[in-house]
């Protein structure tokens, strides 16, 4: 016979449909299965020739074997070392509107009751971005609006610029004025520099200053 200390109690099993990792690996894979369907229009290419469907397709197959991987761990966890998925009201709030806010205003559109501008990826981006980062315990805010601006001219040279994805890049009333292929080619490229730039500029202003006050 096993008597356990006073105070202490052996810790619940977690059932496996609320394990984090087997609820976090499903919803790994119906990412990836929403960005393959996404990408199923979009040439795919060949090795020496990548298309707008290459990255979309190679990502959402290593997202898929990912979450696989994360549901198997979790259904062959150990009762005793597997977590509970608790979810709290402004994490998840602020996630599904960073969502919202990119799907909506990345191109515009009707949405039924709803109609919104196309904002493109330079104003959606760096909103996007700062608003899922407030999801974290604690929010830094100057590395939060360094990270938007970064973030967003990484994607504007991934994605615009050397895969070619068709993402609109400014609002359309900017765009429109844009309408030659040249004004569209220096544009593209002034975007992700000028954002890059104001990222260094920002990291430079909002943290080395801090340090050289500290010093």
């Amino acid at each position: 016979m096993i008597i356990e200390p006073a105070g202490e109690q052996r810790p619940r099993p977690v059932p496996r449909f609320a394990r984090v990792d087997v609820i976090g690996g499903l919803l790994l894979m119906t990412i990836a299965l929403l960005v393959w369907f996404g990408a199923i229009e979009l040439e795919f290419g060949t090795i020496t020739d990548i298309r707008s469907g290459t990255l979309p397709t190679i990502l959402s197959i290593a997202l898929a074997i990912v979450g696989l991987g994360v549901v198997l761990q979790g259904l062959f966890q150990p009762p005793g070392s597997s977590e509970r998925l608790e979810l709290t009201i402004r994490p998840t709030a602020l996630i599904i509107l960073s969502i919202g806010v990119f799907g909506l205003f990345i191109r515009g559109g009707n949405f039924g009751l709803l109609s919104t501008p196309q904002l493109g990826l330079l104003v959606v981006g760096p909103l996007t971005v700062f608003i899922a980062g407030c999801a974290a315990d604690r929010v830094r805010v100057r590395s939060l609006v360094v990270l938007a601006f970064g973030l967003t001219s990484a994607l504007l040279l991934i994605f615009v610029d050397v895969l070619a994805v068709n993402i609109p890049v400014y609002p359309k009333a900017i765009a429109d004025v844009l309408n030659t292929s040249l004004g569209e080619y220096f544009a593209l490229r002034a975007g992700y520099v000028v954002y890059a730039m104001i990222a260094l500029g920002l990291y430079l202003i909002l943290y080395m200053s801090a340090e050289r006050k500290r010093g």
